[in-house]
């Protein structure tokens, strides 16, 4: 049964667990943009703004390349229409408006970071649909790896149970956490939360929907192309 008031439903990538506390209480911002994070690169036009996405389809080289001591990430991240915020005490906070938003950090290896992304419907009953999209930049490429993809879409594209537990499992298969084996970051206790359904009772439509996890940015450089055999575990 999913919990549509009271406590809230949660779920981890990998075992059960308690929600400790109300999704509601990390409510996002309206306006687009960042806070206290390290913007790097010429897609980035200044601090605190959202930066330029890069193109999916080619534009892989980062001009303004991070130096020695740091490695780049890009990310994306939206609501569907609604408001969207991650959150980091060492990365600061990024936020999207009504639209994805895109933003380019860089963030010094060998270093660990807890996470909280979340996502909340643009209208009272209409539902979420919440994405985040990490990727790491891998200069010798140039390439991207794709580190962590939070995706739910139920009915009508909005969260529901069954599509977060959906998401859950897909997630627990991954080596070490990250979506493409020959990144260097490593994604752990990965988890999601809500504070329950919309008007939408008979679809079991989230309202909101919390991902909290941990990254850590290992100190080896990335030597392969995305996706090589090289980097899957023998």
């Amino acid at each position: 049964m999913m919990a549509c008031a009271g406590p809230a439903a949660s779920s981890p990538a990998g075992a059960s667990s308690t929600a400790t506390a109300s999704v509601s209480s990390n409510a996002a911002p309206d306006g687009a943009g960042a806070r206290g994070a390290n913007l790097a690169g010429a897609r980035c036009r200044g601090q605190g703004d959202v930066c330029t996405c890069r193109s999916r389809t080619g534009d892989p080289a980062e001009s303004s390349a991070p130096d020695e001591g740091h490695k780049r990430f890009e990310i994306r991240l939206g609501a569907g229409g609604g408001p969207a915020t991650l959150s980091s005490p060492t990365l600061g906070e990024l936020s999207s408006g009504p639209d994805e938003a895109c933003f380019y950090i860089d963030v010094v290896p060998g270093t660990t970071h807890e996470v909280t992304f979340l996502a909340r419907e643009r209208r009272p009953e209409e539902g979420v649909s919440p994405v985040l999209e990490i990727a790491e930049y891998g200069p010798k490429g140039p390439w991207w790896y794709d580190v962590l993809d939070v995706k739910c879409a139920g009915p009508g594209g909005h969260c529901n149970r069954d599509a977060a537990d959906a998401w859950s499992a897909e997630a627990k298969t991954r080596k070490r956490g990250r979506v493409d084996p020959c990144g260097s970051s490593v994604i752990t206790h990965l988890q999601w939360d809500t504070t329950g359904g919309t008007g939408v009772r008979e679809l079991g439509i989230f309202a909101d929907f919390k991902v909290t996890f941990t990254m850590e940015v290992k100190k080896f450089a990335t030597q392969f192309a995305p996706g090589s055999t090289e980097c899957v575990p023998k």
